[in-house]
């Protein structure tokens, strides 16, 4: 137990440890050619400079032959993932594993100082099971998870530019990053750094012009708009909240949409309503940091377990940035039981889980009530118990 404590004191040994149970990672899946997500971003991304549109003739197989799911991917996305797809896939994987990886390292340990160390290990360690599965299932979360917490520092840094390049290069790329731009209300210079989300937003969605004409561009973002909606039609496939909701009613499925977007705007509201404490209160501004981030996944329309890697990092946050109650730490706790540890093949057997995760969605149930908790608190609290008694929420910084 002690050289277990002393690894984690540092955090080069981390680091390299993570590194370590990645690099075992990437090499199983480059030995037993078990990388299709790999190919589909690849694919997708050569299809892109070949003059093949990839929302409309996606016929590719796998290394082992067998047929690679549908391409979800904006055309930016195309191109950035460009010098990845260059490379063998065997050299790809190994690179996009441990980029992943690397950024998410970076993107907990150089959050603002008011984290103090031991709570940057806290949030590290309680998402590295979901890291961990989320690069064997070979994902785009890791970065998506980097750039949620990259652009918050920044914005927390007085960073306004920086930080609205990563959210919109984000949101262009997988959606769920682009409703941090909400967060530019709680920072000064709003209306400069709206209009450099305006600028720059431009600029990303005409990228691909490099390559298209405009007339192909336009079709490019119609067709992969129509392939995302097909793709998000089937809820009980996936495991946001609306998966236990329709088992009960159906009907909620031909509404998701409304519903997903309502609560967004109930949160937008109360957030204006509420906007001094906001602007005023670092633990505040940290506590919607993981409402926001819980909700794209909790309230999305084709998430997967894998994808908790974004909603637990900000759940982490959040409850560090809390004064936790005794219902708070069981929440904590049971989540991460549901979420992170059950999941494993290799610590429970897989009927198991899959019964209490895939049939009773009890994983899904619990972390809802638990969002809609950190709602509440969030909202109703005021100023988190005066910044945790500012001493105590602050003896640790330096």
């Amino acid at each position: 137990m002690y050289k277990i404590i002393n690894l984690i004191k540092n955090k080069r040994r981390i680091y390299l440890i993570g590194f370590s149970i990645v690099f075992l990672i990437s090499l199983r899946q480059a030995i037993r050619l078990i990388y299709r997500n790999f190919q589909i971003f690849s694919f997708g991304s050569l299809d892109f400079w070949n003059n093949t549109n990839p929302y409309l003739n996606w016929h590719h197989l796998s290394i082992l032959g067998k047929p690679l799911d549908v391409f979800l991917y904006t055309p930016l996305f195309s191109v950035l993932f460009t010098p990845f797809a260059l490379l063998p896939g065997w050299l790809g994987i190994f690179c996009w594993n441990l980029f992943g990886y690397t950024l998410f390292y970076f993107s907990v340990y150089t959050l603002p100082d008011k984290f103090n160390f031991s709570k940057k290990n806290f949030i590290f360690l309680i998402s590295a099971l979901l890291l961990f599965n989320t690069i064997n299932s070979i994902q785009f979360n890791p970065v998506v998870a980097s750039l949620f917490l990259f652009s918050y520092t920044l914005l927390e840094k007085k960073h306004g530019f920086w930080a609205v390049l990563l959210i919109l290069v984000s949101g262009l790329t997988k959606i769920y990053g682009i409703f941090q731009l909400v967060m530019l209300l709680f920072y000064p210079k709003f209306w400069k750094n709206a209009l450099y989300a305006v600028l720059i937003g431009i600029v990303l969605l005409l990228i691909p012009l490099i390559h298209l004409t405009p007339s192909e561009l336009v079709l490019y973002y119609k067709y992969w708009i129509e392939t995302l909606m097909k793709h998000s039609t089937t809820p009980l496939r996936f495991h946001s909240i609306y998966r236990p909701i329709c088992l009960l009613f159906s009907s909620v499925e031909q509404i998701k949409t409304i519903i997903t977007l309502g609560v967004f705007v109930i949160i937008f509201l109360f957030t204006i309503v509420r906007l001094k404490l906001f602007k005023e209160s670092f633990l505040h501004r940290a506590q919607f940091l993981g409402i926001l981030m819980s909700w794209t996944i909790l309230f999305g329309f084709s998430t997967e377990l894998h994808t908790y890697v974004i909603a637990v990092v900000g759940y982490a946050i959040w409850y560090l940035s809390s004064a936790p109650t005794k219902l708070d730490k069981v929440l904590l706790w049971s989540n991460f039981m549901l979420l992170a540890i059950l999941p494993i093949d290799l610590l429970f057997p897989r009927t198991i889980s899959h019964f209490i995760i895939t049939k009773l969605n009890i994983g899904v149930i619990v972390f809802s009530i638990t969002w809609f908790i950190m709602v509440y608190k969030t909202f109703t609290s005021q100023y988190v118990v005066k910044e945790l008694n500012s001493k105590s929420s602050y003896e640790n910084e330096s």
